[in-house]
């Protein structure tokens, strides 16, 4: 019986220690976030010889300029730590959504877990584009002004660093009205999330 105590007890200690060798923060190895009902451990590679290949292991795309980091002084920038716990304590709890605005092709490939894809062409439609409005729980008033009294906050995402999709429809969200105190940026985008070996999931 003694054996069986202690053997539970080395495999528990295991467990609980399988994602400390490459933890996200000193105190975080890992998080659950739901995607499409159901739970995924967000976690990073535990390989610490992990090398990325790929597309996303290039660091020059042709016609591409570094994105600033800040896209006004109202919109905020946030990092992996802060689109983690958006997602634990926003999305998980249906009061935030993270959009990802890459290509449905893209998405459907792989993605960051809980995240929706709205794929950036539809910024040219704007019959769709009041319709993501409201989904998100704001509501155009009769004399042409939103009311987000009730939006929920979105963060956008889409290639990287390189990639200037997520200003370009941060900035088209904000002209239709939605406030910028709802909206995050995350600028590193999917190349970031590649590069610090976070899990993705394909759809």
């Amino acid at each position: 019986m003694k054996r069986i105590i202690i053997f539970l007890s080395v495999a528990a200690f295991a467990v609980a220690g399988q994602y400390d060798k490459v933890k996200i923060t000193p105190e975080i190895s890992y998080i659950y976030v739901y995607h499409k009902g159901k739970a995924v451990k967000i976690h990073r590679i535990q390989d610490t010889k992990n090398k990325l290949t790929g597309e996303y292991a290039k660091t020059y795309h042709p016609g591409h300029p570094i994105q600033p980091i800040k896209i006004n002084d109202k919109v905020r920038t946030i990092g992996e730590v802060e689109l983690l716990s958006f997602l634990k304590n926003k999305v998980n709890k249906k009061e935030g959504l993270l959009v990802d605005l890459r290509s449905k092709a893209y998405y459907k490939k792989e993605s960051i877990p809980g995240a929706v894809n709205i794929p950036f062409k539809v910024i040219n439609d704007h019959d769709k584009m009041e319709k993501i409005i409201r989904v998100l729980g704001a509501k155009r008033l009769a004399d042409g002004t939103l009311d987000a009294s009730k939006a929920r906050t979105v963060a956008f995402y889409c290639h990287g660093l390189w990639c200037k999709k997520s200003a370009a429809f941060i900035k088209a969200f904000l002209k239709l009205g939605y406030p910028a105190d709802k909206i995050l940026y995350y600028r590193g985008g999917f190349q970031m999330w590649k590069i610090l070996g976070f899990t993705t999931v394909t759809n």
